[in-house]
């Protein structure tokens, strides 16, 4: 079964055989009737929170993602809200990294700071059924590729100018790295009423499931231009705690923390090894290519697993298989998905020593 799939359909039965049954759904047979015949009924899939492949019963899982572009330079950090997101998407940009925070599951009031949209968002959130974008603003390519994917219902365009009362400038530090917006109100006014939610993304381990790979104490992603992000296993809180090298924050002060205080540590860290061309919207500006195939990483339950990635379209879940071609689950929670530019060998194993350090310190 392909990674990403949300939903398995029932495979028709032929008359006198035995009943196919979907991927994780569970039958049990009623008693024997007078007639010597048996029935059978099929409990529904538990649903789940397609972003994390955490069990719930919240009607609010019908809802929308929203996407938020939020700044990554030293001087924006720390950000607010990000950790309530349920997947996080770094991607070069000028000499530094910009982060997509995806909300589904949790929202954030206020959420920031953000910034500008790049031609790269256009594909990259493609596979979201339709997500509220909430952005700074562009120059005018990227505004008009966001007007256009807005206009074949690729996502809804939720600006600082179309959304403005419910954006505001913060008091905490100077612009461009001050602006916030309230993500309830904004959910409230710009919903569509077809709205839909977005599918999994990635396969998710059951309960009881064993993970895949061998056991890491974390790993170095260089971006270039002396952006290095570190993630470390913390089997106290069991997720991979994550550092973050800049002229504002050097190894030993370089925990990514909140505005609360709180260090971002997500369940899973995907590494999908992409590249970069020139935006077509601003030549001085990367644009990601997330649609092709690649080679990366996933850190999942302490361990490191070598992975292949593939997406077919802008439209399509990317599949994420190990060395023999068998999907790799993660574990049900929060993901951050790190875009690094292959030609760079990007991934460095970290040894056992600097993990410690940076537990300790970091």
């Amino acid at each position: 079964m392909l990674a990403g799939l949300a939903l398995v359909g029932a495979a028709a039965c032929s008359s006198g055989g035995d009943q196919p049954v979907a991927a994780g759904v569970t039958t049990t047979e009623a008693p024997t009737t007078s007639a010597g015949e048996s029935t059978t009924t099929t409990a529904a899939p538990t649903p789940t929170w397609p972003l994390t492949g955490i069990e719930t019963a919240d009607a609010a899982a019908g809802r929308p993602a929203v996407a938020v572009k939020l700044d990554n330079h030293p001087d924006a950090r720390p950000h607010t809200g990000i950790n309530d997101a349920d997947l996080v998407y770094e991607l070069k940009v000028e000499g530094i990294t910009r982060l997509a925070a995806i909300f589904h599951s949790t929202d954030a009031n206020p959420v920031g700071p953000i910034r500008s949209a790049r031609s790269s968002d256009i594909n990259l959130l493609a596979n979201l059924a339709r997500p509220l974008l909430l952005w700074s603003g562009g120059n005018p390519g990227v505004t008009d590729m966001v007007t256009r994917a807005a206009s074949v219902n690729g996502l809804v365009d939720v600006s600082h100018s179309v959304g403005n009362a419910h954006y505001f400038r913060g008091s905490d530090r100077a612009a461009p790295h001050n602006l916030y917006a309230n993500m309830s109100d904004i959910r409230a006014e710009f919903t569509p009423g077809d709205a839909t939610p977005p599918v999994a993304l990635f396969t998710y381990r059951k309960a009881g499931e064993a993970s895949s790979g061998d056991a890491t104490p974390g790993v170095t992603i260089d971006f270039g231009n002396n952006v290095l992000v570190d993630y470390v296993w913390d089997p106290a809180r069991s997720c991979f705690a994550r550092y973050q090298v800049d002229y504002n924050h050097p190894r030993g002060s370089s925990a990514f923390v909140d505005s609360t205080g709180t260090q971002a540590c997500p369940a899973n860290v995907v590494v999908m090894n992409i590249e970069y061309g020139i935006s077509s919207a601003d030549a001085n500006s990367p644009e990601a290519v997330t649609v092709g195939q690649g080679d990366g990483l996933v850190l999942s339950d302490g361990k490191a697993v070598p992975i292949r990635w593939k997406r077919d379209l802008p439209i399509s879940v990317p599949t994420i298989t190990d060395a023999a071609g068998n999907p790799v689950g993660l574990t049900p929670g929060k993901t951050w998905v790190a875009l690094p530019e292959a030609a760079d060998a990007p991934i460095h194993p970290m040894d056992a020593g600097t993990a410690q350090s940076l537990l300790a310190g970091g």
